[in-house]
């Protein structure tokens, strides 16, 4: 795991942490965006959502959003602090589905779709993927802070 070095741990609860729980938040945040594409795509190819544009916009606003608020929440958080550890606990997996957002988002306006391909699809899930897991992660980190 990324966090079993120096007593990295989230929630300081009574004197003693918590362990990092990295592994769990990684395995909800890939489940959490597994559902959340089938749901978009099946909506995608029931014709129910008609453009893939709107959503790779919405994926790379979002992914740039977050990035600079945990580069900016990792600066005002003292050394040494829960707020720190907390956000070096879970600095892999949120810059993972920052990452995935911005470049999915990127390939998803770059291209043009049609209504009937399965490019489209594949793209779409791509990006509802990564926004999903995103999100996921980032709830985890408020989570550890707020604990």
């Amino acid at each position: 795991m990324i966090c079993n070095y120096d007593g990295c741990g989230c929630g300081m609860s009574g004197g003693r942490q918590n362990s990092c729980m990295n592994g769990i938040m990684i395995l909800v945040s890939i489940i959490g965006g597994l559902l959340f594409t089938t749901a978009t795509v099946l909506l995608f190819i029931n014709s129910l959502i008609t453009t893939v544009g709107f959503i790779a916009w919405t994926a790379l606003i979002v992914g740039l959003v977050f990035l600079f608020t945990l580069l900016i929440f990792s600066f005002v958080a003292e050394k040494g602090s829960t707020a720190a550890k907390c956000t070096r606990c879970y600095l892999g997996g949120i810059l993972f589905g920052i990452f995935g957002s911005i470049f999915t988002g990127l390939i998803g306006i770059a291209t043009s779709f049609a209504a009937v391909a399965v490019f489209p699809a594949v793209i779409l899930g791509l990006v509802s993927f990564f926004i999903a897991y995103t999100v996921i992660s980032t709830l985890f980190l408020l989570k550890c802070n707020l604990s």
